[in-house]
């Protein structure tokens, strides 16, 4: 996701809710406005993980490997909190997540970290996409 495109969306996400952020995020995936992962069709891990000042986030929201289909929202996720799963071919992956404090998503594949960002706020609002 471009950073402007990225900017854009935490602004909206502070004005308007984290249902709508949710939704804008899921947007931007669907319509192909992020980074694209394992062209080449092997195998790889996907790794999320979170973690924050608070002791937990307030909601999360992420893509799972079952397309615009996988998208996975859950409210008051203790943190740290991690999950995981096998995925082939061309994947979009995206996290988002709000918390009060300070909140810090990653995103890796294989082990080797491919976005990773972080918010402070009351709340805060973070995206990692790859």
């Amino acid at each position: 996701m471009t950073s402007k495109l990225l900017s854009m969306l935490r602004l909206v996400g502070r004005h308007l809710g984290p249902s709508i952020f949710a939704a804008l995020t899921a947007l931007a995936t669907t319509v192909g406005m992020c980074g694209v992962v394992n062209a080449m069709g092997s195998q790889s891990q996907l790794t999320y993980q979170l973690s924050g000042s608070a002791p937990v986030a307030d909601y999360i929201s992420y893509q799972t490997d079952s397309g615009q289909s996988g998208q996975t929202q859950q409210a008051h996720v203790p943190l740290p909190w991690t999950t995981q799963f096998s995925f082939n071919g061309s994947r979009v992956f995206v996290i988002s997540a709000q918390s009060l404090g300070s909140i810090t998503c990653t995103i890796l594949i294989d082990g080797k970290v491919v976005s990773e960002a972080s918010a402070n706020g009351a709340p805060a609002r973070t995206v990692c996409t790859n």
